[in-house]
């Protein structure tokens, strides 16, 4: 939900629906982008963005971050495209802000099951043009 709550989505692992209370409109996020296997929603207060991890893309397995402007789902980008054969778990996705030295990150990390990997991808979101800053797999 946006800070002012005039924005929605609703979710489980097999369907989304964005809703706008104040024009009524309503878009179903799983349709539009083509993904299943949502694991993760997060609102981004400062630049208004909306980041969406799902599990499935276009019926291939991976984990695909989707992000778009709270105001239009339906003009977004492929954030991450990460293609892999297995199931994910234990998703998150966080956004950290120093206000220090104006940087601000995206943490988004997962469990890859049957590797029993855990993956952590940091990206710098600060600017107009994102880049990782840092990539670790462990287990």
């Amino acid at each position: 939900m946006t800070e002012d709550q005039s924005i929605a989505i609703i979710a489980t692992p097999q369907d989304g629906i964005y809703f706008n209370m104040t024009t009524g409109s309503w878009v179903d996020l799983d349709e539009c982008y083509n993904i299943g296997g949502i694991k993760e929603i997060v609102h981004d207060v400062d630049s208004r963005q909306i980041y969406f991890l799902a599990n499935r893309h276009q019926g291939k397995m991976g984990v695909f971050l989707i992000k778009f402007h709270e105001q239009n789902p339906k003009v977004f980008s492929f954030f991450l495209k990460y293609k892999t054969n297995l199931d994910v778990s234990d998703a998150d996705i966080a956004i950290y802000k120093n206000k220090k030295t104006n940087l601000k990150e995206l943490i988004v990390s997962f469990k890859t099951c049957i590797e029993n990997t855990y993956n952590v991808y940091i990206v710098d979101i600060s600017g107009d043009e994102p880049w990782p800053l840092f990539r670790h797999e462990s287990f």
